[in-house]
């Protein structure tokens, strides 16, 4: 009786859609024009207006449900594309598409038997990419309902013009008398090993317990004397709330140069991130950090953040997801006596950080970020008396991300920095290159 009924149905709407075309002004050579151009704002409101005619007709279901997905309908999305697979049930395409609107709707368990579906039929790369995306998205986030735990190790090789931070020889000139060999920028290749692990625990309904363990070892080719490591841990309590998300978070790190331990840090943060759409969000912190240098007593201090960030991902042509950073701190010196923590310390800072992210496929990206900090300091550098130290720090970087295997990814990255400050002696630039292999778990 089942199959009868189904098979009944489709019949009808195979029939019903000559009599849609014969008595609407809906134009599908319009919405496809729309769809295609990735303007799925405009189709999802034109399809809409003929919903009640052409609905059943299974062309006109997929471009109206992915339309509906992408703007943020996927209640709408998915009951459409149900009827495209209820015609065409090895339509993997639709499936993919339904899948990806059960994910949305926060339909775990649906999406992932869907997306397993998908992949049992050996689809074409971009389609078994999407999926196995999904499916780790997913795990992600059942770590609300169940322990999870996930990782990834990384390499980069690659070449920095300006391994120390130093300065320009032709810019400070006039002050060269006072520097050694080490303070003018040196160039050199390097290689980075990195890799962090996080564990989640669900305690109660909406409550989470995470850590995270990371670590980054970068070893230059010459110039040892500047290899760095820095080891990191992370623990903290999650509060999932419908839209909201909270947390709280200690932080303690150990950074070493040379082998040496050069700075510590020990922190709190608190974070609050709030989903305005299924393609916006908007995130805020507050950050607190003691620093401690066993060797340079001058730089101890406290510093607090203040950062927003609103990030948006628009249904268009390549896909593109903007995203903006703005924040606000002050580092005040641990010893505010010394006239020294004035100039090298004691400061006030504000940032602006702009970026976008382009897909041109499923596995390949570029990402571009431009931004600029401003520092105040309290007083004027010994050097130059009669000026008071500010810095302007600028950045802008280029990332190509190649996602070439099922949890690996290639990056090449350029990244270019400029600090120019009223203390000549901290004016220098910086251009790194570098390629990295990441693989997750």
């Amino acid at each position: 009786m089942i199959n009868y009924s189904k098979t009944l149905l489709i019949l009808l709407l195979l029939l019903s859609k000559p009599v849609f075309a014969n008595t609407t002004d809906f134009d599908p050579k319009y919405l496809q024009a729309l769809f295609n151009s990735y303007k799925r704002g405009q189709s999802y409101d034109y399809a809409l207006q003929y919903k009640a005619e052409m609905e059943g007709d299974p062309y006109f279901d997929y471009m109206y449900g992915v339309s509906a997905i992408d703007t943020g309908h996927a209640s709408e999305g998915t009951f459409a594309l149900e009827r495209v697979l209820l015609i065409f049930p090895d339509d993997q395409v639709a499936r993919l598409e339904l899948a990806r609107g059960y994910f949305n709707l926060q339909e775990y368990a649906l999406a992932g038997e869907s997306f397993r579906v998908v992949l049992q039929t050996e689809p074409p790369a971009q389609v078994r990419d999407t999926a196995q995306a999904y499916l780790d998205k997913i795990r992600v986030s059942e770590s609300r309902y169940r322990p999870t735990h996930s990782g990834f190790i990384e390499l980069s090789l690659g070449n920095d013009d300006n391994v120390n931070a130093g300065v320009d020889e032709n810019a400070t000139f006039a002050l060269a008398a006072f520097l050694n060999a080490d303070s003018f920028g040196q160039d050199d290749v390097f290689s980075t090993l990195s890799g962090a692990w996080t564990y989640v625990h669900p305690f109660s309904p909406g409550w989470l317990v995470e850590s995270t363990l990371s670590g980054n070892f970068r070893k230059n080719k010459e110039l040892d004397q500047f290899d760095t490591t820095t080891g990191t841990l992370q623990l903290g309590v999650t509060h999932l709330q419908a839209s909201n998300k909270y947390k709280a978070e200690l932080i303690t790190q150990q950074f070493q140069l040379d082998g040496n331990e050069y700075r510590s840090l020990n922190g709190l943060n608190l974070n609050w991130q709030y989903t305005l759409s299924e393609r916006s969000s908007f995130n805020s912190s507050l950050q607190y950090a003691q620093l401690d240098y066993p060797d340079f007593s001058v730089k101890n201090s406290d510093l607090i953040t203040l950062a927003i960030n609103h990030t948006h991902a628009f249904s268009a042509y390549l896909q593109p997801v903007l995203f903006t950073t703005f924040s606000l701190g002050t580092e005040a010196a641990e010893d505010d006596t010394n006239p020294a923590t004035q100039s090298e310390t004691e400061r006030d800072i504000i940032s602006l950080r702009f970026g976008v992210v382009l897909s041109f496929t499923n596995t390949l990206a570029l990402q571009t970020t431009i931004g600029t900090q401003n520092s105040e300091y309290a007083a004027a550098p010994a050097l130059q008396p009669d000026t008071i130290r500010e810095d302007d720090y600028s950045t802008a970087d280029l990332n190509l991300i190649w996602a070439f295997a099922r949890k690996w990814r290639m990056e090449t990255r350029y990244s270019y920095t400029k600090n120019s400050s009223t203390d000549e002696l901290r004016d220098y630039e910086r251009n790194v290159f570098d390629i990295t292999a990441n693989y997750t778990f």
